[in-house]
């Protein structure tokens, strides 16, 4: 089970209170799944839900009737082609889609399907979130780095069928403190969200608390590797660094043994020998050896390199 199905499942089975939210949840639903139709030119205004998800289904099909008094019934089942996954299509009893369509905030008065989110449906108490998450429901998914395809970073996202709707949804997630962005993808609007922050933001707006602790303690552990992997990865830079330094000190001290022994004595002679002696050890493991400061080793090392730099030749 992946993590968008944790989380549609959790909203589910929380449910919706009070009418005007679960007419705002099957209005966002209807958006994003729905297939509109007729409306103009004297034609009757008609929808039709295809989803691909049997408990998503269920649930707005008992959501409907709880607030029109018939449920949606099944009008076909097929696979998808492309990802071979099955497909529900729902539909409204005829004499209930006008009705509908006005209530959900999906039909103008003066005929036409309305191209944004009504105000009235997303303005009552409680009705903003339940509009949220049927746009979930219907169109969204949140995909986890490493999981279900997502390759480094955290997505979510809320397809729907055109810019204007989700340009609205945008701004309707932004009166909720979560901040989005919206792209066109394909026949698309996309609206999306990657920050972690964010995510975890929206996954408290909706009351998905079992979901929001998985997804917590998977950040908390993402973030653990990363610190560890960064701080392994600085450790070998450092010791990369240190046997280069390392090397380049030994051979500047052969370079001055065999040009220019008279050049080196006293502590330089002293240094010089010990790393000699003990090539692979740090600067700090050296300058215990020899009972000196790192500061002081390292100067005296940088001495012998320029001593050598220095010699005929170089």
């Amino acid at each position: 089970m992946n993590f968008t199905s944790d989380v549609k499942r959790e909203i589910i089975s929380r449910g919706l209170e009070g009418v005007a939210c679960k007419k705002a949840a099957l209005s966002a639903f209807v958006r994003t799944s729905g297939q509109l139709s007729g409306g103009m030119d004297g034609a009757p205004p008609d929808f039709r839900i295809v989803t691909e998800t049997e408990n998503v289904a269920e649930f707005f099909t008992a959501l409907f009737g709880e607030v029109f008094g018939e449920e949606l019934s099944v009008a076909g089942a097929s696979v998808d082609r492309m990802s071979g996954r099955g497909k529900l299509s729902l539909e409204c009893p005829p004499a209930l889609r006008e009705r509908a369509l006005r209530e959900l905030g999906l039909l103008r008065r003066s005929g036409g399907f309305s191209e944004g989110i009504s105000a009235r449906t997303v303005s009552g108490p409680g009705c903003a979130a339940a509009y949220i998450k049927g746009a979930f429901l219907g169109g969204g998914s949140c995909i986890l780095p490493g999981k279900e395809g997502g390759k480094t970073g955290y997505h979510l996202e809320f397809v729907f069928p055109a810019r204007r709707a989700a340009s609205d949804f945008r701004r309707l997630l932004e009166e909720n403190d979560l901040l989005a962005k919206v792209v066109e993808r394909k026949d698309t609007a996309v609206v999306y969200i990657k920050s972690k922050e964010t995510i975890s933001d929206f996954l408290s707006a909706i009351g998905a608390e079992s979901a929001l602790k998985k997804f917590a303690e998977f950040v908390e552990k993402r973030d653990e590797a990363n610190r560890s992997n960064r701080a392994a990865n600085c450790f070998s830079g450092n010791a990369d660094k240190s046997a280069s330094a390392a090397v380049r000190q030994v051979m500047a001290i052969r370079r001055l043994a065999e040009a220019a022994p008279d050049l080196v004595d006293g502590e330089l002679k002293e240094t010089a020998e010990a790393r000699l002696r003990w090539p692979s050890l740090s600067l700090q493991e050296l300058a215990d050896r020899l009972g000196v400061s790192k500061s002081c080793l390292n100067h005296r090392l940088r001495r012998l390199e320029s001593l050598a730099a220095k010699l005929p030749g170089d």
